[in-house]
């Protein structure tokens, strides 16, 4: 049964997902009653289809198709608001991702392995499990937007009459005087009868960059500024400072604008009264960005920005738990205050303070509709260092959060459904998905020097028939993610490639903050490369020399596999695959440093250089060093389990039709077994397996991550 599941299965992903991309944007129907009779259509072809091909015996088949059918309407019957095509995608998908953890436990922990080998394979298993849960996640944001037929929470009708005073804040920290200058003159020109707007210079140490700021802002209506040197924490301290001690008594909203940001005049007109509603605490419009085009890197940033606004954004709001996302959003001031302010101790202190709001019962707006757009990163050292920043604060946030976002937590002051809850956890750990990522890269790099010095691998194998799953999920969520990006964004496939490359060349940059977070709770930053003004291939390579350390390592151990003759195609295959990943890092650097910026951009470039990235860098080093030994010590523990190899049993046993009957491709089966060759699994026999290899999630690929929150 365990084998016409399996099978089932992939039928039904691969079938699904070409529906998927077909048709899943295009069809606006959805009900139950069609949901449930296109769950039945695609159990039923699905598993037929594998029952003829692989020679399967009915009653297996009949029933992989009844399991089938109940996860996909247990999906339809709770997500009732997508097409049926969406409906059916997702319920093979969660039925795939199931069935491969069934057979992930039943090989581990019940087929003969020996102690260590099962302790390796269930160090395995656990990073399997998460990756298949975070990549159900990405898929299930995916689906809810793009294959919606209507929204339960509608876009409330502001009040055009509701005007209060407002005040607006910038933050700069050794930003070009020019550019900043810009951004103030933007705000000026807001439509909007009743507003200021307060810019804190905190920590700017030379006075040719901030006093050019300040000579503008004298004596101009509306405008203050104000410089502090030295100031402490960081961004959120520099907002406190204006909330508490610069902001007029009778602003009722406050917002927080990039200094790089030009304003739309109609912003405030357009957002303000939506505070009409008092349960409303905060209103997030996207990020945006110009000076972009026709600049490939850029381009690539600018797509796979937009993803998360796009998408994930949309997604939450209908659940009521959205982020702020720390700019081009606006907050109830009272509310702020009577929570504490910005809490210094987050270095993504919008999205905290959102959670907090959320957390008090009061509402979050997402609307859709851009109102500013500022400067992206220019470097790909400034990239990493954003996103690790990203990151570093959402591991602060469920850090310190957790426990409210559990669903057994009773708190009477925390007000949290269960899908604001639920929203964001999975913001938290979808975080975590570059570690787990990492985690596979060791599994492979463990495997590759076990099967090169003792010829076969302790852990569960997978081969023959086991394969064809996990290959159908890493190829559906590459063309999932590639489908929704262009459905969201509306661009070509040439700049969604570039895009998803952008996504996998932070993979590292992500794991490593991962770590960070997980060790320590002080915010800290990433020091990246210095490579001054120099450009080519070998400033490109240094600037991401740690992802190209692992993705040579990893072509390498695989091409030595390979020469040994100890590798079947599927292994070579995520040798191939996980090394590009990290090579996407040195390609997107060298993309970079192939731009040519305008005069004002490259001023901003060169500023970004400059930046003061880490106070504490020996702190920093110390922590990720510690999770590399973390890290080691799993690739011993795999190590170990691969040089003890124990008996493990063929899950994938079935009886034959008929004597002699094996079908179209009954090698797979040979009268029971679908491995090619027995001995492919590990044994105490002298000779070594030439065919065995490690298994590894097809989730655990960054495929599956379309893009991180901005802000945590």
């Amino acid at each position: 049964m365990l084998l016409s599941l399996f099978l089932t299965c992939f039928v039904s992903l691969v079938l699904s997902t070409g529906l998927l991309i077909a048709f899943g944007h295009i069809v606006s129907a959805s009900s139950r009653v069609l949901g449930v009779l296109g769950a039945a259509v695609l159990a039923g072809a699905a598993g037929e289809a594998a029952g003829w091909v692989w020679r399967l015996p009915s009653r297996y088949v009949l029933a992989g198709e009844a399991v089938l059918f109940a996860l996909t309407v247990a999906v339809v019957l709770a997500r009732p608001r997508w097409n049926p095509i969406g409906q059916v995608f997702y319920g093979s998908f969660v039925a795939s991702a199931l069935t491969y953890l069934g057979f992930a436990a039943f090989t581990t922990f019940f087929t003969g392995l020996s102690p260590l080998g099962m302790a390796a394979s269930g160090l395995l298993f656990v990073l399997e499990f998460v990756a298949l849960f975070l990549a159900a996640s990405f898929a299930f944001e995916s689906c809810d937007v793009v294959c919606r037929s209507r929204w339960d929470r509608p876009i409330p009708d502001p009040d055009p009459t509701y005007l209060p005073k407002v005040s607006l804040q910038i933050a700069a920290y050794n930003e070009p005087p020019d550019m900043l200058i810009e951004t103030i003159r933007s705000v000026e020109r807001l439509g909007y009868p009743d507003y200021e707007l307060v810019v804190i210079d905190n920590n700017t140490k030379d006075p040719k960059t901030w006093k050019p700021v300040e000579e503008y802002c004298r004596d101009r209506d509306r405008v203050k500024f104000v410089h502090v040197d030295p100031w402490p924490g960081y961004k959120s301290g520099a907002l406190n400072l204006a909330l508490t001690e610069h902001t007029d008594p009778d602003a009722e909203i406050v917002g927080v604008i990039d200094a790089d940001y030009l304003v739309n005049p109609a912003y405030l007109r357009e957002t303000v009264p939506y505070f009409a509603d008092p349960d409303i605490a905060f209103v997030q419009t996207p990020q945006d960005y110009r000076e972009y085009e026709g600049d490939p890197y850029l381009t690539a940033c600018y797509d796979a920005y937009k993803y998360f606004f796009a998408t994930t954004m949309p997604s939450r709001n209908d659940r009521n738990s959205i982020i702020f996302a720390g700019t081009m959003g606006l907050l109830r001031r009272p509310l702020l205050e009577k929570l504490g302010g910005w809490d210094e101790w987050c270095i993504t202190e919008d999205a905290e303070a959102s959670l907090r709001m959320l957390k008090a019962g009061y509402s979050g707006l997402y609307i859709n509709r851009s109102f500013g757009k500022g400067i992206m990163p220019l470097t790909f050292a400034s990239l990493k260092s954003q996103r690790f920043r990203w990151c570093f604060g959402g591991m602060q946030i469920l850090r310190r959060h957790w426990r409210d976002l559990m669903p057994w937590s009773r708190d009477r002051e925390n007000r949290l459904s269960f899908g604001q809850r639920f929203d964001y956890f999975l913001g938290g750990v979808q975080w975590l998905n570059d570690l787990v990522y990492l985690g596979f890269t060791i599994v492979l790099l463990a495997s590759a020097a076990v099967l090169l010095t003792r010829g076969r691998v302790g852990i569960r194998p997978l081969l023959g028939a086991a394969v064809l799953l996990p290959s159908a999920m890493i190829g559906s969520g590459l063309i999932r993610a590639l489908w929704a990006l262009r459905q969201r964004t509306r661009i070509g496939i040439r700049r969604a490639i570039l895009a998803f490359i952008n996504w996998l060349s932070l993979s590292w940059t992500v794991a490593l903050a991962c770590v960070q977070g997980l060790l320590r709770s002080e915010g800290v930053f990433l020091r990246t490369p210095k490579t001054a003004d120099r450009r080519g291939v070998l400033s490109a390579l240094w600037a991401a020399r740690s992802e190209t350390v692992l993705a040579c390592g990893l072509w390498a151990a695989g091409a030595l596999v390979a020469f040994r003759g100890k590798a079947t195609p599927f292994l070579l295959a995520l040798f191939a695959w996980q090394g590009a990943v990290y090579a996407s890092a040195p390609y997107m650097s060298w993309l970079n440093q192939r731009a040519t910026l305008p005069e004002e951009l490259e001023r901003r470039r060169r500023s970004e250089s400059m930046r003061e990235r880490l106070a504490d860098h020996w702190r920093f080093y110390v922590g990720a060093a510690a999770g590399l030994v973390v890290a080691v010590a799993l690739g011993a523990v795999l190590l170990l389990g691969g040089s003890h190899p124990g008996h493990p049993r063929n899950p994938f046993t079935v009886p034959r039709r008929a004597a002699g009957d094996r079908g179209p491709l009954g090698n797979l089966i040979k009268g029971g077994p679908v491995v090619p060759n027995p001995t492919s699994y590990p044994s105490t026999s002298s000779s070594p397996s030439p065919s065995a290899s490690p298994s590894a999630t097809p989730s655990s690929s960054p495929s599956s991550s379309p893009s991180p929150s901005p802000s945590g």
